[in-house]
């Protein structure tokens, strides 16, 4: 599923224009990300939990040469979805 996608069924499914749609899930997600840059983690009850994790660098094998090299490490985003989230997944 993409954004199109979440808005498109917003859309169809209330009496909002379209276009006001594409704002608000666009502001939904410019918070998560703020939160996640600022908070170190974000919280949606019923839903999951977004948490930014430091990787560390580390070696890794390049496919193409067999080579070693260095992978920089960074910030990453880890997701842990909630026990209702985790019911509803497996129902289907």
């Amino acid at each position: 599923m993409k954004k199109n996608d979440i808005i498109d069924a917003i859309y169809q499914n209330s009496d909002y224009y379209r276009q006001d749609i594409e704002k608000v899930v666009s502001q939904v997600f410019e918070i998560l990300a703020y939160g996640l840059a600022n908070e170190d983690k974000v919280m949606i009850s019923n839903f999951g939990t977004f948490e930014k994790v430091l990787q560390e660098d580390y070696y890794g094998v390049n496919p193409i040469t067999g080579e070693r090299q260095l992978v920089k490490g960074g910030y990453r985003v880890r997701f842990v979805s909630s026990k209702k989230l985790k019911d509803a997944i497996n129902q289907k």
